[in-house]
């Protein structure tokens, strides 16, 4: 089928967005995407047409949160069996639990993890392509999607304690209206999207699971996930430190604990590739400070904690070390 979004994702958006008084036919053509073919459903989208498609729907109804609104029109059966089975599930941190083992299925090129912590829970997406951007309105479409998810198959009412993105915002007027669609507080210009909630209403079981079922979809899933086989370490370990950074500490132990590999052998696989778990942390902090930077990222002390700093001075120096002058100065040029 190939490497792509899956089509009935986008046939959603367009459809959502036609209702809203989009031409999606036209929107859909201009990005190379033909409506009739959508409606195969083999067909895979390449992510960087989607996104850019996205970004053109905002800008042509005008509305900075079209991703969100339109997220919130979503329903688990535009992920296939993906959704399905998420819906089907016993407890929350069950359905995401398997929403990140299989989102590769409907989406590849994308880093999500579940990041269990003292009493919550973080749910992280980001693309890995940092060439695909401005990507706001599939950052937004995802975490209003995923909400909503929740709300349809477990608790109706049910609300995260925290959303961020990885996008800086717009203005004071259109966080409100975010925060109002999410129904919590918002976090912008962090390392990745992601969205916590409590530990103890992530594990309450809500309904009995049908084994058979289960059993069945996963196994149908796992047969269709992209194969890892040939993917280097290197690029498993930086998929892991772009879910982790912001949210957990990124040491060797962790990171092999995640692969299920001892630390001193993983060391020794990166160090085979010509590389370090140091400098992938440190190559991946650079990307993510330049593309944040380039977007004239406001407050830098929030960039700083992103990045998995202690502080401001920290990243001040940190970048300073790299780019011969502070990122006050790349920003300000960039702008």
């Amino acid at each position: 089928m190939g490497a792509g979004l899956r089509g009935s994702v986008v046939v959603a958006v367009a459809s959502e967005f036609s209702l809203r008084g989009g031409d999606s036919a036209a929107v859909l053509r201009q990005h190379g995407l033909e409506p009739d073919a959508l409606s195969n459903p083999g067909v895979k989208v390449p992510l960087a047409r989607y996104v850019a498609m996205f970004e053109e729907m905002a800008n042509e109804l005008a509305d900075p949160s079209l991703g969100a609104r339109l997220g919130l029109a979503m329903r688990p059966v535009a992920l296939g069996p993906a959704g399905m089975v998420m819906s089907k599930s016993r407890s929350i941190i069950t359905a995401l639990e398997r929403l990140t083992r299989f989102f590769t299925t409907f989406q590849p090129d994308t880093q999500s993890a579940l990041l269990v912590g003292d009493g919550e829970v973080t749910w992280t997406y980001r693309l890995s392509d940092p060439a695909i951007w401005p990507r706001r309105q599939d950052s937004e479409f995802t975490m209003s999607s995923l909400i909503q998810f929740i709300r349809s198959a477990f608790l109706r009412h049910w609300r995260p304690q925290m959303v961020q993105f990885e996008h800086g915002p717009i203005s004071e007027d259109d966080t409100l209206i975010l925060e109002g669609l999410l129904g919590c507080p918002i976090r912008f210009d962090a390392a990745s999207n992601g969205i916590t909630f409590a530990l103890s209403d992530a594990r309450t079981d809500l309904r009995e699971e049908d084994a058979d079922l289960m059993a069945t979809l996963e196994g149908y899933l796992a047969d269709i996930m992209p194969s890892e086989i040939g993917v280097s370490w290197t690029s498993r370990v930086l998929a892991l430190i772009a879910t982790r950074l912001g949210h957990r500490s990124v040491t060797l132990e962790e990171i092999a604990f995640d692969l299920a590999i001892a630390p001193r052998s993983l060391q020794r696989r990166l160090a085979e590739e010509g590389t370090s778990l140091r400098q992938l942390l440190c190559d991946h902090r650079k990307q993510v400070a330049d593309l944040h930077l380039r977007a004239g990222v406001p407050h830098l002390g929030n960039l700083a904690a992103a990045l998995g700093y202690a502080d401001g001075t920290t990243f001040w120096r940190a970048h300073r070390g790299w780019q011969g002058v502070p990122p006050s100065a790349v920003r300000a040029k960039r702008r």
